[in-house]
Parts: structure tokens; C-alpha cells; sequence
């Protein structure tokens, strides 16, 4: 490992236990733009919202300091809509040290060059959706030839050598047989996978929840699938313990209680009001220590198990375990 990794590994390990114990965020995710190219069957954007008020990336670093996570995620809606997401980006680079810069899109306006762009402004990890092993992600989320386009340039990515795509499933009730499907894919491309879980907060459409008994089993057929392929190696995100919790989210009727959101996450809207999650981004805050102080204690909301709220919620044992071992895979 080079001075320069293990600097950075430092940095985030100290600032990772400094926050946890001042109940400072672990992750900061803004969403640049509610505008989306795409009109996913599982969420609420896709409309055009002519006007859209939005903060500048200026505005954005200045919470974003206050907050001091380690990660910020850049979201949503399709970022690659708003024109200044590069100046987006740009904003919260520091070259060497923290934050971890995650770019969240659904692919469809991505290319090469645009890639190497995101790259050079600071972007550290992709996370692109993928909710079909084939054209049936078309058709989840409206636009023609996506999948065909992610099939040829996700492979193109990956050949450079960089290991910094993340594909991810919502996982529904249409999608959750095809879940090993979605990992041999994406293992092809030579990308990781990561999950997370359908929730009605966002639509309102329960159709989409896995409820029945039948579903369940199913559920939790895929799952195993998943969790055997990430023992023998698979390249999959979410651990086995996260996995495993996101099966309990269904078994426990669409049910996660003891939620942290505005504790080791928040969200940034695009206009730059902050609030608790973005399933209630109607439901903003002057700052982040007014959500710690109003909404956290307050808080009993359990509707939803995202990888965001599944992965800022893992015990400090077990992020250091996971941590363990994904660098000895290295």
C-alpha cells in the first residue's frame, strides 16, 4: 500500500470514530437536481420541473463542511441533468484526503469521455443503477436502449483497470428472482454489485412490495444465491449481515425500526435545504444539528431499508470487520 492510500485510510478511520462518538454523519448525500431523464416504475421522479430552484455548489461544501462525513454522495434525480454537476463534483474535491466522492446515475447520459471528466473533477466511485439482467431494465425505467448502452460501455470502463463501479438493485417483487442474474452480469462487465430495498415511501405503489408468502420464499432463495456467490468471490457490495437484514425488512412487513437517518446520514435537496432522508425531503431544517437535536430523538419511522440507511447503520465491530476483509481480498 502507498503512503498516500494508507494517509487516506488514517484520515478516514480517525474521522470515522470522531464522528461516531460527537454523532456527527458518516454519510452526506446531495441530490444536485430532482429533474430525471428516466421514469423509474419504483420512484417518484421523472417529471420536469421547469424552474427547478437550486443551490449552488458553493452553498453545497458550506453544509457539507459542517457536517465533516466521510462520504458524500452526489445524486438525484439524474445528475448528469443539472449542467454545473461537474462544478458539483469539483467543489467538494480535497486531492488525498477526505471526502470519498460517490457519483449515483442511472448511466444513460454517461460516456467515455464524460467518465474521464467526472474522474478528473474527483468522482472516486460510480454507482449506477441496473435493475434487469436485460432489456427489461428498459422498460422499468422508460428509456429505450439503456441497457444495451450500459452492456457496451460498463465493460469499456472497467477494462482501463479502475475498480470504481458500483452497479445497484432496488430490489422489488418483479425484480428479485433475477437477482444472481443481475450479479453474473455485472461480474461479466467486470463491476461490482450492490442492493437495496423497494420502499412505497417514495411512490405510494405497495404492488411493488414483497409480502406474500410465496414472494418471501423466493426472496429468500435469491438471497442465498447471492450470499454463496459472495463467499466463492463474487464482487458483491453488500455484506452478508446487511443481506440478511434486508430479507428481515420484507419478513417484517416492509418494517426497519430503530432508524439513525439524520445521525450518520442526512440529505441535501437540490434548492439546499437539508433534511433527515429522501423520503421526506418536504421536511427540512436549517442544519444538520437541527435535525440531531429536533428529528433524531423524535424519530420512528420504519419504513424503509435503503443501502444508504443499511450501510451508515452497521455496528462499529462489524464496519471494521467488513473493512477486514474486503482489503484482504486486495
Amino acid at each position: 500500500m502507498s503512503k498516500k492510500s494508507l494517509r487516506l485510510e488514517l484520515e478516514a478511520a480517525t474521522r470515522w470514530v470522531s464522528n461516531t462518538i460527537m454523532g456527527r454523519p458518516w454519510a452526506f448525500s446531495v441530490e444536485i437536481t430532482h429533474n430525471c431523464n428516466a421514469d423509474c416504475l419504483h420512484c417518484d421522479k421523472g417529471d420536469y420541473i421547469k424552474n427547478e430552484k437550486l443551490a449552488t455548489p458553493a452553498e453545497y461544501k458550506k453544509i457539507y463542511d459542517e457536517s465533516k462525513a466521510l462520504v458524500v454522495q452526489i445524486s438525484g434525480g439524474e445528475p448528469m441533468m443539472r449542467k454545473d454537476y461537474l462544478d458539483v463534483v469539483r467543489a467538494f474535491k480535497n486531492p488525498g484526503h477526505l471526502p470519498y466522492i460517490v457519483f449515483v446515475c442511472n448511466g444513460a447520459l454517461l460516456t467515455l469521455e464524460k467518465y474521464d471528466e467526472l474522474k478528473e473533477a474527483g468522482v472516486d466511485q460510480f454507482s449506477i443503477s441496473i435493475d434487469f439482467p436485460d432489456e427489461r431494465h428498459d422498460e422499468n425505467r422508460k428509456v429505450k436502449g439503456l441497457f444495451k448502452h450500459l452492456n457496451e460501455l460498463i465493460p469499456q470502463i472497467m477494462a482501463r483497470g479502475n475498480k470504481d463501479v458500483t452497479m445497484i438493485t432496488a430490489v422489488h417483487r418483479l425484480n428479485y428472482p433475477y437477482l444472481l442474474d443481475n450479479l453474473k452480469l455485472v461480474q461479466g462487465w467486470g463491476a461490482a454489485l450492490n442492493f437495496s430495498m423497494y420502499t412505497a415511501g417514495r411512490t405510494g405503489d405497495k404492488d411493488l412490495l414483497i409480502t406474500s408468502d410465496e414472494d418471501l420464499k423466493g426472496l429468500r432463495k435469491s438471497l442465498d444465491e447471492i450470499i454463496e456467490a459472495k463467499k466463492n468471490g463474487a464482487p458483491v457490495f453488500s455484506s452478508v449481515d446487511v443481506l440478511n437484514r434486508y430479507y428481515k425488512f420484507y419478513e417484517n412487513g416492509c418494517s426497519a425500526p430503530s432508524c439513525k437517518v439524520g445521525k450518520r446520514s442526512f440529505v441535501v435537496n437540490p434548492d439546499g435545504t437539508i433534511t433527515p432522508c429522501a423520503m421526506k425531503f418536504k421536511k427540512t431544517y436549517p442544519s444538520h444539528d437541527a435535525i440531531k437535536n429536533d428529528f433524531v430523538p423524535n424519530n420512528h419511522c420504519d419504513e424503509c431499508f435503503i443501502s444508504l440507511r443499511a450501510n451508515t447503520e452497521k455496528p462499529l465491530a462489524e464496519v471494521i470487520r467488513d473493512i477486514w476483509r474486503s482489503r484482504s481480498r486486495i
